[in-house]
Formats: structure tokens, sequence, C-alpha cells
């Protein structure tokens, strides 16, 4: 046979922008489980993701730019049917606390054990921490609009009390990510916390 008529060998598929961009945050994500914040750098995980540094550099430019993209992935997470569980069921603040609770544990289920160490992370970031509250203040605003409909329209005096809230159902799903808790223990405590510090702004009582 001749060197044309060789078949050549295929070369590995190029990423696009996109998708490196979803293979770096899964391998940083990786880094945060096995290795603790500490190791994550942009050097480390471009060699864990088989990149070369200014890759890793072209994406997030910073270790604090890193940080803020995985903070915003992982916050995707808390996107989920609620809204249409809300809509469906009676409309009382215990119903609509067990749908809220079952929710917020799942997606921090689904978002994995790295969301510990990264939110230890963002938090010991001066540049990374404002996005860090920013994402909370949004989980806030979740809770707020998924119980306006039975709750009076004092929503202002209220504020305060839903990131309390939040900050609470965090550390509970901190518990369930550190076995302490089982997933239906973490479902129960945030659902009685949100019935009993919401029931007494409810409309009807």
């Amino acid at each position: 046979m001749s060197v044309a008529s060789k078949t050549p060998s295929a070369r590995p598929k190029r990423l696009s922008k996109a998708d490196r961009r979803r293979q770096l945050l899964d391998v940083a994500r990786q880094l945060l489980e096995s290795g603790g914040a500490d190791e994550l750098t942009l050097a480390v995980l471009a060699e864990r993701a088989g990149v070369s540094k200014p890759i890793a550099y072209d994406h997030f430019e910073s270790r604090s730019g890193l940080l803020i993209a995985l903070l915003d992935d992982t916050s995707q997470y808390y996107a989920s049917d609620a809204e249409a569980k809300i809509a469906r069921a009676p409309q009382t603040v215990p119903a609509i606390a067990r749908i809220v609770a079952a929710a917020y544990v799942q997606c921090s289920l689904d978002a994995g054990p790295a969301l510990i160490v990264l939110a230890a992370a963002v938090e010991a970031n001066a540049e990374a921490r404002d996005a860090g509250r920013a994402v909370q203040s949004d989980h806030a605003e979740r809770f707020a609009r998924a119980f306006e409909s039975v709750l009076d329209e004092n929503t202002d005096q209220r504020a305060p009390l839903y990131k309390a809230l939040v900050a609470a159902a965090n550390s509970i799903c901190d518990d369930r990510h550190q076995n302490k808790i089982s997933t239906e223990q973490a479902v129960e405590a945030l659902t009685h916390l949100l019935v009993t510090s919401l029931s007494p702004f409810a409309r009807i009582r």
C-alpha cells in the first residue's frame, strides 16, 4: 500500500469556547471537591484540564474571576420547577414551605459538595465576595416571590428575614452535604423553619 493511500489518523476534536469553558468549570469543581480551595489556581486548573495556562487565563483572567464564574455556574442549580408546583399547590404557608424546602435542598445536592468549599473560598476573596452576596440576595428574592401570594403586603419589612432564612437554609444544606442529617431531615428542618418564621405574616391564619 502506498503512503498516499493510507488513511490519516483523526485529530482530536477541538472544543468550542463554550464547551471548553464548561470543561474547565467541571474540572475546577472536581478540584474543589478533592483538594479544597487552596489547590484551585488557574495554573493547576490548566494542568488538570490538559490545556495551556493562557487558555485558562483567557476564560477567567484571575483566580477571583474563576471563583465568580463557579458561583454563577452553581447558582443555575437553584432554578427548578418549584414555581409551577407552587401555582398548583394549596395557597397556604405550610404547603408552599414544603415545596420551597424540597427544591432548595435538592438543588443544593445537585450542585454537589464543592458548594461548601466554594462558599468559603468566595467569602475569603475580597473580589468575589460581592458576587457571593449578590447570589444570596437573589435567593432571598426567590423566597419572597414564592410566598408573596399567601403573606401580607409588608414585603419591605421582611427583606432582612428572607436573607436570614437563606443563610439558615444554606447551613442546613451544609449539614446534609456533610452527612450529618438525611435529605428528609434537611427538608423537614427547612420546612419547619419557613413555616414558623413566615406564618405570623400569613393573610389567612
